[in-house]
């Protein structure tokens, strides 16, 4: 990772201006990345991804989000008919229309063991199908979720129950489940979880406080390399932008990988470049001084 840093007349350092292969795609997470706690787009932000799509730089948003609580993201940042990716990678569907790249859920039956597994510990997980989300009722396992989408879940009973009775339907299918966790029981969690199921799924936390399961077929990174191979562009030719572990695969696959600079340790290890600055602001500065011609 490089330490190269020059003075910046807004305050602080920041990297030194980079000299990258041409990029012809960038790719940003949302939560964390070009959003902070406010969860809204700043000006500065949205100048600065315009401006990169006006040179000719395809942009997409690659998030662990439902569709339709990124969607309207996409569409505030101009990106309409263009690839959005969701779900870590489980849908890739296009913003402001219906045509669906890729559409990846979990087996109901592996989606069983899962819940199976988390409720037996005495957890509350959350369910998501189709492009909406269930839990078995209101509480506090609900109320960060709320807090981050805006979106009050479907309250279903026993999830479990639930879920096997949709097994012999494929299309409704969960997309991900997710638990929230306190962050300092969050490490012990994900060990036991990936011990049990890495093999079958994939397994990451996005915020500390989320463990989020996939089908194994899903990641970010997965999920970015398609929409390339079908777009036509190189790893080589893409930037990528993100802060929690579920962007490790992304940012090590893209040619140029940034990290948040309050990412985990594990993505400021992997990542070629830092961007200095909370979410949105740091991003707006990284393309402004390294991006933009």
């Amino acid at each position: 990772m490089s330490n190269q840093q020059t003075d910046d007349r807004d305050g602080g350092s920041r990297p030194g201006r980079l000299n990258p292969p041409r990029i012809r795609l960038a790719a940003f997470d949302l939560d964390g990345t070009l959003l902070g706690p406010d969860i809204i787009l700043g000006d500065r932000l949205i100048r600065a991804v315009r401006r990169l799509s006006d040179q000719g730089v395809t942009v997409l948003i690659v998030t662990g989000r439902m569709h339709r609580t990124a969607e309207r993201y996409a569409l505030e940042l101009g990106l309409e008919g263009l690839p959005l990716v969701t779900y870590n990678g489980a849908l890739v569907r296009r913003a402001g229309g219906d045509d669906v790249w890729w559409h990846q859920p979990i087996a109901a039956p592996l989606a069983v063991e899962v819940l199976e597994f988390l409720v037996e510990r005495g957890f509350e997980p959350l369910v998501f199908h189709g492009d909406g989300v269930c839990a078995r009722g209101p509480g506090d396992h609900v109320d960060p979720y709320f807090r981050v989408s805006g979106i009050a879940p479907e309250y279903v009973g026993d999830l479990v129950r639930y879920v096997k009775g949709l097994a012999g339907t494929p299309t409704v299918e969960p997309l991900k489940l997710l638990q929230v966790e306190a962050v300092e029981s969050m490490p012990a969690l994900r060990d036991q979880a990936v011990a049990r199921f890495g093999a079958r799924l994939t397994v990451t936390t996005s915020f500390p406080y989320f463990l989020e399961f996939m089908s194994g077929e899903v990641s970010k990174g997965k999920a970015l390399a398609r929409v390339c191979e079908r777009l036509g562009v190189r790893a080589a030719e893409v930037a990528a932008f993100g802060d929690g572990l579920n962007d490790l695969d992304m940012i090590q696959w893209a040619g140029l990988g940034v990290a948040m600079e309050h990412g985990p340790q594990e993505l400021l290890a992997a990542a070629a470049q830092v961007a200095e600055g909370p979410p949105g602001e740091g991003v707006a500065r990284f393309i402004e001084r390294n991006l933009l011609k």
